[in-house]
């Protein structure tokens, strides 16, 4: 039973009742806000590319990723996109591509970032 000590109504049978239908509404009014405004939902991540190297393509294996030539400090060609690496040696990449053929390239300017996938 809620407690009318706070209360600036009379302390009659009557006033006490309408406090209590009153401090109901509120409390039913209060309760559907705050249950709207509890569903938020969190922005997804942002993709973030990270290079792959021949020290940490282990890691990657199983993401797609983007192979290129560096042909200078700001150009690049790609050579496969969406692939995934299957072996990194001192001479060769092997990957595979989206329909299951392993192919190689030679590691000479090579370059791989990861690809949303």
């Amino acid at each position: 039973m809620m407690n009318h000590n706070e209360c600036q109504h009379p302390s009659t049978k009557s006033e006490r009742a309408k406090c209590r239908r009153q401090r109901a509404k509120f409390d039913g009014a209060l309760a559907a806000v705050i249950a709207e405004s509890v569903t938020i939902e969190a922005p997804a991540p942002a993709f973030v590319s990270i290079d792959v190297t021949a020290e940490n393509w282990r890691e990657h294996k199983e993401s797609p990723v983007v192979l290129f030539t560096r042909i200078d400090d700001d150009t690049e060609a790609p050579i496969a996109e969406g692939v995934k690496i299957t072996g990194w040696g001192k001479r060769w990449v092997n990957y595979q591509t989206a329909d299951g053929k392993t192919k190689r390239t030679a590691v000479t300017c090579l370059g791989a970032r990861t690809v949303e996938g």
